[in-house]
């Protein structure tokens, strides 16, 4: 009479489970465990914890990113379609710093000194949005300043942080205090629009 197989058995005789042991892998994290000395089990998990609060934290308070990072050092005119300012009037660069705080400043430098009493106007944008408007002052180099994005279009200079004007022959300077205008947290990439009465606009751009 034929012996009988036991079930799980191989016909070998041999005595194999068909899966791994799902215990085991516990069992061998747990052995390790048990094997670390009493004093550096209670300091791991406070250390885990420790490090896990301090990512926490610094992801909560660091900075926020740079808001002069986008900031050109110069801005490229481009004269649009229309008649061609004379030199006088054409602007040949614009430089860009960022001299203190929330301060922008503009040094705008004409290819030829500026005529006399020059009716020009200038517009300021950031990031496409249009922020500030200068127009010539009457028997003045200084510019007067408002903001566009309020109503009531007052002269806002104040002292050194916000001021423009004609410097020098063929220069024209302009300091904005960017708090001024309600820019504390947005990038700062500036866009300067110059025009001249009956001359084609010209737009600067970094």
């Amino acid at each position: 009479m034929a012996d009988e197989i036991e079930p799980n058995s191989s016909p070998d005789g041999d005595n194999r489970s068909g899966a791994a042991d799902p215990s085991a892998s516990d069992q061998g994290l747990r052995g390790f465990w048990e094997q670390i000395p009493p004093g550096p089990r209670l300091v791991i998990p406070l250390a885990l914890l420790l490090a896990t609060v301090v990512v926490g934290f610094y992801n909560w308070v660091q900075p926020s990113r740079d808001d002069w990072s986008l900031l050109p050092s110069r801005l490229v005119c481009q004269v649009q379609s229309g008649p061609t300012p004379p030199p006088s009037v054409t602007v040949a660069s614009v430089d860009v710093s960022h001299p203190r705080g929330n301060v922008l400043q503009l040094a705008i430098h004409f290819v030829q000194p500026l005529p006399p009493s020059p009716q020009l106007s200038y517009s300021l944008a950031n990031n496409g949005t249009p922020l500030a408007a200068l127009d010539a002052q009457q028997g003045s180099n200084d510019l007067a300043i408002r903001n566009v994005r309020t109503t009531g279009g007052a002269d806002i200079r104040s002292g050194k942080s916000t001021h423009a004007g004609q410097t020098a022959p063929g220069t024209v300077e302009v300091a904005l205090d960017l708090t001024k205008f309600d820019l504390q947290k947005e990038l700062v990439s500036p866009a300067l629009t110059v025009s001249s009465q009956g001359y084609a606009m010209q737009i600067c751009h970094g």
